[in-house]
């Protein structure tokens, strides 16, 4: 996600949308009587027999206020009412269906959570979520995985398969093990992929424990078939970089509910369940708020959201972090057995 212009006093934010996680960041942030500007297609159809019309694809600019999202597999589909657009559209219930490299504007009441999701989300198009490395006997290439897309950063000739040049391969994959340490004590990236034929990566990631014995927690070693930007190429046709992105998030999303359940079973800086996040706000000892997508769901259908909205407010108004967690992985589903809503508390009450 790109934000083009972003002004919390007016309540507009102006966005380009870069990324199919983009839209899901979009469906945690609408909420019902949000204006959102956008495009509307609509099917045209010439003169002609109803059966033998010809049709062609329209856009339309129009604003609707939104009543509900649902979002699917490639784009977000925004159910509402017109309130500006062009004389050709119908007044009434429209949709807005956003998609990858489309621009949208959202007017609301922002609240600091919702924000700070936009910035994450552009954040995250450009971190790091993995260094790569693939190598065969004749050469390395490194490069780093964000969330749109490969940024190569060099290549190292290696040798080593000739007997003749020994001395000479091994200071060669010296450099290769100090460029990967530096890279990554510097990005900090989620995951080290190291891929090769044969058993290159193997020793590879045995002379970088050697360096750094804690490394290994974050490698992952793939076959490819050359040391190459062909091997990254190949990576990328087997899916496993696509893998990669979506388990950074659900990564992060595992070890805050983790933490939660770690604490709970000592009885120590947690809480859940409404009542008792509701005693904790009130304390001013909150600093982590988790809340599942599915729980802000139900609240909302029972027209019960300004009871988490509170909630949420009043996190935010002492200084603590709002997450929200899908329930569609394994972190959601136990969050949600504690009954959606949970605490990590500053202090105990």
């Amino acid at each position: 996600m790109r934000i083009i212009h972003f002004n919390k006093r007016e309540g507009v934010a102006k966005l380009k949308i870069n990324l199919l996680d983009d839209l899901w960041h979009l469906s945690k942030i609408i909420e019902p009587n949000d204006l959102i500007t956008g495009r509307i297609e609509r099917k045209i159809k010439f003169s002609g027999s109803e059966e033998r019309a010809k049709a062609e694809r329209k856009f339309y600019t129009a604003k609707i206020r939104a009543a509900r999202v649902q979002l699917e597999s490639t784009f977000l589909k925004i159910f509402g009412e017109i309130t500006e657009g062009s004389d050709e559209l119908s007044k009434g219930a429209h949709t807005l269906d956003v998609k990858v490299g489309f621009e949208i504007s959202i007017e609301k009441d922002w609240k600091e959570y919702q924000i700070k999701r936009l910035r994450d989300a552009e954040k995250a198009a450009s971190a790091p979520k993995a260094l790569i490395c693939a190598l065969d006997d004749e050469q390395a290439t490194l490069a780093a995985l964000t969330a749109v897309g490969i940024s190569y950063l060099g290549q190292f000739q290696l040798g080593l398969a000739k007997k003749r040049y020994v001395e000479k391969a091994q200071e060669r994959m010296q450099e290769l093990v100090a460029e990967i340490i530096r890279i990554e004590k510097q990005s900090k990236p989620d995951y080290l992929i190291l891929a090769s034929p044969l058993f290159w990566k193997e020793e590879l990631l045995k002379k970088l424990q050697e360096k750094e014995s804690k490394i290994g927690n974050k490698v992952k070693l793939e076959n490819v078939s050359a040391g190459s930007r062909r091997g990254i190429v190949e990576l990328l046709h087997q899916g496993v970089l696509d893998k990669v992105i979506k388990q950074s998030q659900l990564q992060k999303e595992f070890k805050l509910v983790e933490n939660l359940v770690i604490e709970i079973a000592r009885k120590g800086l947690a809480t859940y369940k409404f009542a008792n996040v509701k005693n904790a706000v009130e304390a001013g000892a909150v600093d982590d708020l988790l809340l599942t997508d599915s729980l802000i769901a139900d609240y909302r259908e029972k027209n019960k959201f300004e009871e988490l909205e509170q909630l949420i407010d009043a996190v935010e108004g002492q200084g603590g972090k709002v997450n929200i967690i899908s329930s569609d992985n394994e972190a959601g589903d136990k969050l949600d057995g504690l009954g959606g809503i949970a605490v990590l508390l500053r202090f105990k009450i």
